[in-house]
């Protein structure tokens, strides 16, 4: 096999059509990269600009760690589309698990409803007044990680794993669908989509800094984006949830249509929920207006930074 991959390496690209295509989609993303961080570095140079991220940090003196304008450029687009897959698939099957589970949707709105009421949006600061809407995210990341084969890894040194032997420099791939179903670390409702194996008798979690799965991977590799990757999932989950109530779309005799959770796909390394309708309605007559001012608010404080 190696000699078969040096072959391959020596081929030129007129001959070679994953080559030409890697250097199209090469120059396609580095000149989209550049030309983002270019953006945010503008921005940030403006003296009264308050913006805060990964470009603006790195851009901070002495932050910089002698990377050129294009490996940070590269460091913040990887990052980024790192956590923009991961937490839009997790949000797409969030919708599919609402209506595929209406009861658990009903449960959450009415802790959201006692919680937040229906004056104004959820925020952060309700998180640790909201445990069912955390359990939700926990189970779904177990249930239905994002990567279900989690990033290779490779060995530092030799090792023994239940009888194993791991040679040095080895590539391991772990097994997270696996992991995340095992009996040692669950209950018998492996196979359930179940948010109150997070809770105690009380309704609140057990322990609010333990994941409960491992889609974020484990370790020191573990990913550095949970932190940011949950508060996401939180404030949109629980938004979506305090604003509309979720429902399948029914079939001509009035029966609702909804597919099997077998129908789930997969990208190659994604996994996504089966195709499906739904429909989303307003949960109260304040709820448009309460979500026009927020986006009007946003909106002003993004031109106050680009000013």
């Amino acid at each position: 096999m190696g000699q078969v991959r040096c072959v391959l390496d020596w081929l030129p690209p007129w001959l070679a059509k994953w080559k030409r295509e890697a250097i199209r989609d090469h120059q396609r993303y580095n000149s989209k990269f550049e030309q983002m961080f270019s953006s945010a570095k503008d921005a940030s140079g403006r003296k009264n600009n308050l913006a805060s991220g990964i470009c603006a940090t790195v851009l901070k003196p002495g932050a910089r760690h002698n990377l050129s304008d294009h490996e940070l450029a590269w460091l913040a687009a990887t990052l980024f589309t790192a956590g923009y897959e991961t937490s839009s698939n997790t949000l797409t099957w969030s919708m599919y698990f609402m209506i595929l589970f209406p009861e658990i949707q009903a449960r959450a709105q009415e802790q959201l409803d006692q919680v937040v009421g229906k004056s104004r949006l959820p925020t952060f600061a309700d998180a640790k007044h909201l445990p069912y809407i955390w359990a939700i995210i926990k189970e779904m990341l177990r249930w239905r990680p994002p990567l279900p084969i989690g990033i290779p890894h490779a060995t530092v040194a030799d090792d023994y794993y239940e009888g194993y032997f791991i040679p040095k420099n080895s590539i391991v791939i772990p097994n997270i669908w696996s992991i995340n179903r095992d009996p040692e670390g669950y209950d018998d409702r492996i196979e359930d989509f179940y948010p109150e194996r997070y809770l105690d008798c009380d309704g609140n979690l057990k322990d609010a800094l333990d994941e409960g799965h491992f889609a974020f991977g484990f370790g020191h590799r573990s990913c550095v984006g949970r932190h940011v990757a949950n508060n996401t999932l939180f404030v949109d989950i629980a938004t979506i949830l305090w604003a509309m109530k979720i429902e399948p779309v029914k079939d001509a005799h009035g029966k609702s249509i909804v597919p099997s959770i077998d129908d789930e796909r997969t990208d190659g390394i994604t996994l996504h929920p089966p195709n499906c309708q739904f429909t989303c309605t307003p949960r109260f007559d304040e709820v448009d207006m309460i979500l026009q001012q927020a986006r009007d608010d946003i909106l002003k404080s993004m031109r106050y930074l680009q000013e």
